[in-house]
């Protein structure tokens, strides 16, 4: 597959249920090979989306974590989906509607069938949660890419951004020994970040094989 260039994105549809994900395929009606990014409500999802296409309406960012309900469906050079999941763990949210959202993510990560990547997007500053593990062993289970997105990473100073991934980098160890996980900060204050990402997904899809 050729280099992604992040030129365009455009949004292609929000889907409120199991039925409503769309098809997602190139101008040569090919499936479409997509991304994921999966995080807990409020790491930053929204922020990134916009600041990574380059669009800062493309992507709502609320006040109020917890508020998207939807799997939202993106297209990247007409040659990639961006899948933007709603943020897990905020506790404020009902426990019938965490129990849809979870519903959701978990029929898209298990069935998707071109899906190749999966970003997991963790607060900088932040520890592991158990849903995070849990998202990181399913992708270890199913052999997909995972990589971790530190965010907010202008919120810290050097020596702590290296101490905090060395301990979340620890944990996951700790888990699942064998697991590979490669991982970046980022910080939509800085316009490196964004080429460092792109490299990197570009990276993942050319060792995914994808064609």
């Amino acid at each position: 597959m050729k280099k992604i260039p992040f030129q365009s994105a455009k949004f292609v549809a929000s889907a409120f249920d199991i039925k409503s994900f769309p098809k997602m395929v190139t101008l040569g009606g090919n499936p479409m090979p997509e991304i994921a990014l999966v995080g807990r409500s409020n790491v930053g999802k929204s922020s990134l989306i916009n600041h990574l296409l380059k669009n800062s309406t493309l992507a709502k960012t609320s006040s109020t974590p917890g508020k998207t309900r939807s799997i939202n469906f993106f297209s990247i050079d007409d040659l990639l989906g961006l899948i933007d999941l709603p943020g897990y763990g905020y506790a404020k949210v009902a426990k019938e509607i965490r129990e849809e959202w979870s519903g959701m993510i978990d029929h898209y990560l298990e069935n998707r069938a071109t899906l190749r990547i999966v970003l997991l997007l963790i607060d900088s500053r932040r520890e592991l949660t158990q849903e995070d593990l849990t998202l990181i062993q399913w992708a270890a289970f199913h052999q997909k890419p995972i990589l971790l997105v530190l965010t907010k990473a202008d919120k810290l100073k050097e020596n702590e951004k290296k101490k905090n991934a060395a301990a979340t980098i620890q944990t996951i160890k700790n888990l699942h020994p064998s697991i590979l996980v490669d991982f970046l900060h980022y910080s939509i204050k800085d316009a490196r970040c964004r080429m460092e990402l792109i490299d990197h997904i570009n990276a993942l899809l050319k060792d995914y094989g994808t064609h």
